[in-house]
């Protein structure tokens, strides 16, 4: 399933950790925001992870939104295609 995940994030360091975390398996759609295809697993993986990184408590926020086949089909987006696939590996 296509997920996309949108920060927003003030302090530069964290932002600089959720963004060398999703350029190894995510592309980068837009400068917080980023789309992928995750299997159940690896998103509950990659969610966790995310909590983590970004430590909500500093008023970070992450959204992480699953696209169903139907709604992936009628995305849209201006200036560059949106399907660059990069594999995802756990470590």
């Amino acid at each position: 399933m296509r997920y996309i995940i949108c920060y927003d994030i003030p302090d530069d360091k964290t932002r600089g950790n959720i963004v060398n975390y999703l350029e190894g398996f995510a592309w980068r759609v837009q400068y917080s925001v980023f789309s992928c295809r995750l299997d159940r697993t690896q998103a509950a993986l990659v969610w966790k992870d995310l909590l983590a990184i970004s430590d909500a408590t500093e008023g970070n926020s992450v959204l992480m939104v699953p696209l169903c086949k139907a709604c992936e089909k009628n995305l849209q987006l201006s200036a560059k295609p949106l399907e660059v696939e990069k594999g995802f590996l756990v470590v």
